[in-house]
């Protein structure tokens, strides 16, 4: 239901607002707080379990992951799928992880030619790239063994993020021709990344079907491109404005858990008191009602 529904709305050119997140209790709440989708990153899974986003984490925890979050969601759920989880030209292994990933219940995976799966936030800011082709091959492989058109794959390319490119249009240029190559193979959304108004503008104009962007305030989430140079900023419906329909969440949601969780423990070892904080906390009822403890209770009544 969830995967019909996301390819249903984007067929009708619906803007999908997609919150980003790591755990069942995190979908849980963005789902209530009336969201369309929402999206695991591999950042905020591998945050979640204390470590950093340099590939530490494997395709099947990822997918035990997912398996426990859509259980516990009706919306559809976006996850990260690295660049194949294998080598450049091992298809048989990513054609394997987006079976499961499918039928762990992902709505739609989104696959990327970075070539390792260290976060293209840190540096050494995407010094090399897998070759266009290869990821078409892995593309078109996923896209024909998929069980459901349903599922959905969406693409992204680091060219304009990529340190091998000093021309900031010839990377630009190159984005476009991976774009459409891998729209040929099969990709259903494609998520440029660019860095200027006009790029953006000319993202749209020359890119057939549904395009996606993330969201990102400046001071929660380090966007950079090539060396370091920091991305513009929009919110969602600045780019809805522009053609822009699947707006993801990256780890800004997580940040904010991270600081007020941060500000009240701090607190708390200042004062041992919890009053000191109560602003900052959901009521009790509300809490226990997240997880459905009247539902689950009833059930031994």
């Amino acid at each position: 239901m969830a995967a019909s529904d996301l390819r249903r709305r984007l067929l009708a050119n619906d803007t999908i607002l997609c919150g980003g997140v790591w755990d069942s209790l995190s979908a849980i709440i963005e789902e209530r707080a009336g969201l369309d989708a929402v999206k695991l990153g591999s950042s905020q899974l591998a945050a979640s379990l204390g470590l950093p986003d340099i590939g530490l984490l494997s395709a099947a925890e990822t997918r035990d992951r997912i398996f426990n979050i859509t259980d516990h969601i009706e919306i559809p759920l976006m996850v990260d799928f690295e660049s194949g989880y294998g080598s450049e030209r091992d298809i048989a292994s990513a054609v394997h992880w987006a079976h499961e990933f499918e039928r762990a219940g992902a709505a739609a995976i989104h696959i990327d030619d970075y070539g390792d799966d260290k976060c293209p936030w840190l540096p050494p800011f995407i010094p090399v790239l897998m070759s266009a082709e290869s990821i078409a091959d892995k593309i078109k492989a996923i896209c024909d063994r998929r069980r459901s058109e349903d599922f959905l794959v969406m693409v992204r390319s680091g060219a304009t993020s990529s340190i091998a490119f000093k021309d900031k249009e010839a990377a630009f240029e190159e984005s476009l021709r991976r774009f459409h190559l891998w729209k040929d193979a099969g990709a259903d959304i494609i998520w440029p990344r660019v860095f200027t108004e006009d790029h953006l503008a000319r993202a749209r104009a020359e890119l057939p079907g549904v395009l996606s962007q993330s969201i990102a305030g400046k001071k929660a989430q380090g966007r950079v491109g090539a060396e370091g140079r920091a991305e513009p900023s929009y919110s969602a419906y600045e780019y809805a404005d522009r053609g822009y329909r699947f707006l993801t969440v990256g780890a800004t949601f997580q940040t904010v858990m991270m600081q007020a969780l941060t500000t009240a423990a701090r607190k708390f070892r200042e004062t041992g008191d919890c009053n000191d904080f109560a602003e900052m906390s959901m009521p009790f009822k509300e809490w226990i009602e997240l997880v459905d403890f009247s539902d689950w209770y009833a059930l031994n009544a």
